[in-house]
This record gives C-alpha cells, structure tokens and sequence, in this order.
C-alpha cells in the first residue's frame, strides 16, 4: 500500500532532541530510543515511566497523571512506543495543562496501526493489513491514511459496502 501525499492528516515523527532549558525530563515507554536520551541527562533531572506490554491501563493512567500535576513548568516529555500508546500519552498529558511542543514522540516501534471505525465508533487494535474486520461491528473496513488524534487512530471505512462478496485483496500497511 503506497502513502498518499495529499493525505495531510498523518502524523509524521520528527527526531526527537532533547530540550537543554527544561527543568525536568519525562520518558514514557520502553525502548533503547529512551535509554540513549537519558544517558545524555543528569539522574536528578529524569524521570522513566515504563508502560509496560499492557498499554495505557486505568493503573497506568492514574500514574501519570499524578506525575503531570508535579512537572515543572518548563517540563519536556519523551514518548516512546506503539503510535496508539504514544497518542494516548500525548493527549493526557494535553488533558494535563501540558503543551504540544512540550512532547516528543519517537518513530512509532512497530507498524501496527489503530484502527476507528467510523461505522461503530470502536477501536480495532494491532492492525497490520488492509481491508481488516472491524473487531465490534464485523464490517470490512478500508484502512485510511486518515489519523485521528483524538482517538490516535486512523480511519477505517467500510470498502464492500454495496457488495458484502466482494472481499479485495489484503494489502500490508506501511
């Protein structure tokens, strides 16, 4: 599957620098991306949350969120993992008064996608192929380069909608 270049909505990842002026340091996730930032960081300035294989848990959640309430105000946050995962960190830590520019998310880890349908309003998770059933609703959906931040996912569509025979060809996602 070719990206499409007048898809504006797909999150592109910039290389993720460490900010100089910021008081505090903020890695969540897992990966030698983190690790290799950290080491460049004095100790008492870094803070590592890993999220473990499980993701975003209400545990995890509450975590973080009382992490957010204590940063600094010049605080820079460091974001590693699934792009799901990463998007879902991005917008709690929006939710907590933290801005934008104060996060940085590396190259997504793996090629898996989030997938919202836009028939059942649910999210498909670790989606690698397109068409992919919608794990709710059965219907098979178009995997879009369409991203929504609000839900870190991208759209899916359904592609067989007047012929539900008509099955086409599974693609890999890129």
């Amino acid at each position: 599957m070719q990206i499409d270049p007048r898809i504006k909505s797909r999150p592109l990842y910039d290389p993720v620098v460490i900010r100089p002026k910021a008081k505090k340091h903020l890695f969540i996730g897992a990966g030698a991306e983190l690790d290799a930032l950290k080491a460049s960081l004095p100790q008492d300035q870094c803070i590592r949350i890993d999220g473990g294989p499980d993701g975003l848990t209400a545990q995890f959640r509450a975590e973080l969120e009382a992490v957010f309430e204590t940063l600094p105000l010049a605080s820079a946050v460091y974001v590693s993992g699934s792009e799901g995962f990463m998007w879902d960190i991005r917008n709690l830590a929006l939710a907590a008064g933290l801005a934008d520019e104060q996060v940085q998310m590396c190259e997504p880890t793996s090629k898996e996608r989030r997938l919202f349908c836009t028939h059942c309003y649910e999210i498909t998770e670790g989606v690698t192929h397109s068409p992919q059933t919608c794990s709710a609703c059965g219907r098979l959906l178009l995997v879009r380069d369409h991203y929504s931040k609000l839900h870190g996912a991208y759209v899916g569509v359904q592609i067989n909608a007047e012929d539900p025979a008509d099955i086409p060809e599974t693609e890999e996602l890129v």
